[in-house]
């Protein structure tokens, strides 16, 4: 008598073989006994979708983001300014101004791909950082490129025409630093 073949690890080998054998054996009799897949003769009836409640200041909702107040702030000697506006704009910049909006309602989420945008004039002048609720900020290097008078307006990024402010707020050369 061998002692190869009295081994527990001979044991446990053919154990093991008999329960991989056995669960194969009823893998193929349960898929035996299922009918095959066929294509649906009627296409399932379609259903809508089930409206996304959008909160009432996101892009989804497609409503001007109205500026309540604006004004000029310098940034240097401001400790939260000067974090924001980056050492970038700060090396280059000789009097590096900070335009402020507050918006009549709070933001929202700001957790998307979308973000809150400050336009001067019409035009995008730089990133906007958003400091919930309702405060937005945007950095100029100095003020040579403002005019007299200047219209500020705020947007979502990607849905302009839909939300940008309808009433522009107005910052002149006298409410800067």
């Amino acid at each position: 008598m061998s002692t190869t073949s009295n081994s527990p690890a001979s044991r446990l080998f053919l154990v093991a073989a008999a329960c991989l054998a056995l669960t194969g054996c009823a893998e193929e009799t349960k898929g035996a006994t299922e009918p095959p897949a066929t294509a649906p003769t009627a296409a399932p009836a379609t259903q809508a979708p089930a409206p996304i409640r959008a909160e009432p200041t996101s892009p989804d909702a497609a409503r001007p983001v109205e500026v309540l107040r604006v004004s000029a702030r310098k940034v240097r000697g401001d400790a939260e300014l000067t974090r924001m506006a980056g050492p970038a704009l700060l090396a280059r910049a000789e009097a590096p101004i900070a335009i402020e909006v507050q918006t009549q309602e709070p933001l929202g989420s700001l957790e998307r791909s979308s973000s809150p945008e400050i336009y001067l004039n019409g035009e995008r002048v730089g990133d906007t950082w958003a400091v919930p609720p309702d405060r937005l900020f945007v950095f100029l290097p100095d003020a040579k490129s403002l005019k007299d008078a200047n219209e500020v307006t705020v947007a979502w990024l990607g849905n302009e025409a839909q939300t940008r402010s309808t009433r522009p707020a107005t910052l002149t050369r006298q409410m800067l630093p």
